[in-house]
């Protein structure tokens, strides 16, 4: 009768602690999450040879991203939340057709309004960085005034390039992120080396957050600044 009771109560603290995993009260272990992520992602085809990767995003309480990929994105490339024991694909970039913008952008923004936020400066600074994560784009590329002065030296030599763009890339990156409060958000307009694009163009990227983290609207065109030709960007950002 003792092992009946001792297991009735395992069982008992097994089930308490999965409903505070479903209902987001407790979050999974980091593992399970991913798992579900990749489940998620590539269902109902094999899950084997996937690779997944969290999206860091230091502001939100119980929404975790993840990115899944399967044979280098070339079959899958989808951006997951998972928030308790529940998987949503959120953006599918590798989709053809290709999924429309506005589709992802409204699913992302609708996962990020139910952990509730309420953003400080520190925490709108974070946030945005995830946002440019999400793109695709690296917070260690947002240049100051100073950062873009150093980029228009340096375009006459790929060494100095390359020194330039080790240097960015320090712990404290996303502190050249600079929101400014609003009525009811932040706004940031931000200097972005894009170095995956041909001559590796300098962006202005201008985005406008609610307070509660969700994205009202995010612009991007080439600079004429930074030793770039000047002109709209090809393409659609992933979200």
């Amino acid at each position: 009768m003792k092992w009946v009771g001792v297991a009735t109560g395992a069982c008992l603290a097994v089930v308490a602690v999965v409903i505070l995993w479903a209902t987001s009260l407790l979050d999974p272990p980091e593992s399970l999450s991913r798992s579900l992520a990749v489940f998620s992602a590539v269902y109902p085809g094999p899950n084997r040879g996937a690779e997944v990767e969290r999206i860091p995003c230091g502001s939100l309480r119980h929404l975790r991203l993840y990115v899944v990929c399967t044979n280098g994105c070339e079959d899958t490339w989808v951006i997951v939340g998972v928030r308790g024991l529940w998987p949503e694909n959120l953006a599918n970039p590798g989709r053809i057709p290709p999924q429309p913008v506005e589709e992802s952008r409204a699913r992302i923004s609708e996962a990020v309004a139910r952990d509730h936020l309420s953003l400080d400066r520190g925490g709108a600074r974070e946030m945005i960085a995830c946002y440019l994560r999400i793109e695709g784009r690296l917070p260690g590329l947002v240049l100051t005034p100073l950062d873009l002065v150093a980029l228009e030296g340096a375009r006459d030599s790929e060494e100095n390039m390359q020194r330039l763009a080790e240097s960015l890339d320090a712990e404290d990156a996303v502190s050249r992120i600079d929101p400014v409060e609003t009525e009811d958000g932040y706004r940031a307009r931000l200097l972005y080396w894009d170095t995956s694009l041909p001559d590796r163009p300098v962006l202005e990227i201008d985005l406008d957050m609610e307070r509660n983290g969700v994205l009202r609207s995010i612009d991007v065109t080439e600079s004429v600044r930074g030793g770039s030709a000047p002109g709209s960007t090809t393409g659609s950002p992933p979200f």
